[in-house]
């Protein structure tokens, strides 16, 4: 069952009543607390994903803190879920102007076992709690992360590639993780007096977590089971979207850096730390589009922050030497107080973009063979990685940049993106990649295959449109891309058309189709575009040597895994006499169609073309036609396409 389908039953999973108060504080796994201001009609679906826990409600509490709210909706709901709900409990405290505050007084207030911060506008998943206690407890865990999914908003790319059942800031990619969805255990908070800063100010979740992973022994990532959807407000209210003010922001960056200088000595651990600061929370917001689309005021206010910050705290080159060249050419730049070639150097990162021809889009055995050859380049053609002297150069365009810092080394990751149009349910889809430099750039060749009976390990697809993409993340060249796969942003050279097909037992009827921007998406389980895509098969009626008929269907189709069986092959006849048999499948001769043939229980005339044949699956019909010896051309309908495509946000 996928996250929206959990959440549309929490509402009517809702436990009883349990035990006293006082025998719940004996036995309280897990407390979770939650800081609420304004919060409105986004707190319905939070608080219904935090009482349908699957934990009985005398193992676990929810502590929602109410930060002054002055909407006249949210205190008010606040108490009645307390009222009806006994493993609730609602605090009012002044208004404190951001999470802070409210949490540190939920985290005071809990008495379970292991503290998780939840934010009032995302959801918990129903076994979150149950399953990341029991791993926690298992491994007497400082902390426990269970894995994240976003919605609009940015979430570790790696981390949750694995359960990680006893790991550290040196083993794992904890510092992909900053935000504060985590279970704490209560004693260890206690033991090391950890708090959030307070008052309104930015990346209070940084101080707090940095320090926690740095007196950990053991920190537990959950990653088999997706316990926490972290959402992007459509009205865009999270605290996190604000605009950053670069003076308050960077000196709140340096209280968390001056916890790490605090807690460490200059060395690998450290500098594993800072590094990831250095790399998304400085070098970033001097690169792509975000930094050439500032004012030149707002440029030079983030430049001048960050160079200070940069001069002062990561000096050593140990900091930033591991860092992609993308990110290595801008810290080299800054360093030696290049503030004009970085603002064009921004304007070209803005302006790259993925190019993909689509070399290979057919069926092979049942499933979806895909391969292209993928360019990253800017839009006036100019290359990210260009080979100079047998070596692969970042920005090679730029003057004066050593090689150390230009020179891309990182292997590139590829998917396949499956996006459904009626839900916005995405599933990933590993490729092979092959880096390809025989024109004088650096390109990247990915293939794989598209079984859409189980896709990545999720089952078969959902009926609906399926929109096709590419996501490449290759670190030399920037942040990760996502492309339409098609003739929009790129070329389709390939010479086999992927075909209408029937998969499975259950004939899952798949229809691969360009759509009017010429991109490639699948209409799963549509039988009328099925019989529109399968519109030129040619029906020829046979006579038989006993005088009954026999009937040949070939089809633009392609059959496996059992999608044949059960066809039946059905003609009307005169009188409104119908007669029927199963049809057999055999070799075409061409791998674009299929022949299906069926011996029909009486004779007929064979030259008849006024009566009607049809291919039919149990409670489907998939073509009919009337006999003939003319093929046509096949002219599959086209379905429209989204105005808006989908998108990737970054969030905080």
């Amino acid at each position: 069952m996928g996250f929206a389908e959990r959440i549309s039953s929490w509402r009517e999973r809702r436990p009883a009543v349990g035990a006293s108060s006082d025998a719940a504080s004996q036995s309280l796994k897990m407390s979770v607390v939650v800081a609420v201001h304004n919060t409105g009609d986004y707190l319905e679906p939070c608080l219904a994903s935090l009482v349908g826990q699957s934990l009985p409600p005398t193992e676990y509490e929810v502590i929602l803190v109410d930060d002054g709210s002055n909407d006249g909706i949210t205190a008010a709901r606040l108490d009645h879920a307390a009222a009806v709900h006994p493993q609730v409990r609602a605090i009012h405290i002044r208004n404190s102007g951001w999470p802070g505050k409210p949490r540190n007084v939920g985290i005071d207030a809990a008495r379970g076992e292991y503290v998780y911060v939840m934010d009032h506008d995302d959801l918990l998943a129903p076994e979150a709690l149950e399953r990341m206690y029991e791993m926690a407890s298992r491994n007497h865990a400082d902390v426990v992360i269970g894995k994240i999914a976003g919605r609009g908003r940015r979430v570790p790319p790696t981390l949750f590639r694995e359960n990680r059942e006893v790991c550290s800031l040196e083993t794992a990619p904890l510092m992909e993780s900053m935000t504060p969805h985590k279970g704490f255990r209560r004693a260890f908070l206690k033991q090391h007096q950890l708090r959030f800063p307070e008052g309104r100010r930015r990346l209070e979740d940084h101080v707090f977590v940095v320090e926690a992973y740095l007196r950990a022994r053991v920190v537990s990532v959950l990653s088999d089971y997706t316990c926490y959807l972290h959402i992007a407000r459509e009205d865009e209210a999270n605290a996190g979207f604000r605009a950053i003010a670069p003076v308050a922001y960077y000196g709140n960056l340096l209280e968390a850096v001056e916890v790490v200088e605090r807690l460490t000595e200059p060395g690998p651990r450290r500098d594993l730390v800072l590094r990831r600061w250095y790399s998304v929370e400085m070098m970033r917001r001097l690169s792509g589009a975000s930094f050439a689309g500032r004012s030149p005021t707002r440029q030079r206010a983030f430049y001048t922050e960050i160079r200070r910050l940069a001069q002062d705290h990561f000096a050593r080159p140990t900091i930033w030497e591991p860092l992609a060249a993308a990110v290595r050419v801008v810290a080299e730049l800054m360093r030696a107080d290049r503030f004009d070639d970085l603002v064009a150097l921004a304007g070209f990162e803005g302006s790259l973009r993925v190019q993909a021809d689509t070399e290979a889009w057919h069926w092979e055995g049942g499933r979806l063979r895909f391969q292209a050859l993928v360019a990253v380049a800017s839009e006036s053609g100019q290359p990210a990685i260009t080979i100079v002297d047998g070596v692969p150069v970042y920005a090679a365009h730029l003057t004066d940049v050593p090689l150390e810092a230009s020179t891309a080394r990182n292997p590139a990751e590829a998917w396949l993106q499956l996006v459904r149009r009626e839900s916005r349910t995405r599933l990933r889809l590993p490729l092979e990649v092959v880096t390809v430099t025989d024109d004088g750039t650096q390109r990247y060749r990915v293939q794989g295959e598209l079984d859409p009976l189980d896709v990545a390990g999720a089952g078969p697809l959902e009926a609906g449109i399926w929109d096709v993409y590419l996501k490449l993340r290759a670190p030399d060249v920037g942040p990760d891309h996502l492309r339409r796969i098609g003739t929009e942003h790129g070329t389709v050279s390939a010479d086999r058309p992927a075909l209408p097909a029937l998969l499975g037992k259950d004939a899952l009827a798949v229809v691969p189709y360009l759509t009017e921007k010429g991109n490639l998406s699948l209409d799963v389980g549509a039988t009328s575009r099925l019989v529109e895509a399968l519109r030129p098969g040619v029906a020829t009626v046979h006579p038989g040597a006993d005088g009954a008929s026999s009937i040949t269907v070939s089809l633009p189709l392609q059959l496996a895994d059992g999608g044949g069986d059960g066809l039946r092959v059905v003609r009307a006849l005169p009188h409104e006499v119908e007669v029927s048999g199963p049809a057999t499948l055999r070799p075409a001769g061409r791998p674009d169609q299929v022949v299906l043939e069926s011996h029909l229980p009486v004779t007929a005339d064979p030259a008849a073309t006024d009566v009607l044949v049809t291919l039919s699956h149990p409670h489907r019909i998939l073509w009919s036609g009337v006999p003939t010896s003319q093929e046509s051309p096949l002219l599959p309908s086209v379905p429209p396409e989204p105005s808006v495509p989908v998108t990737e946000r970054a969030g905080g």
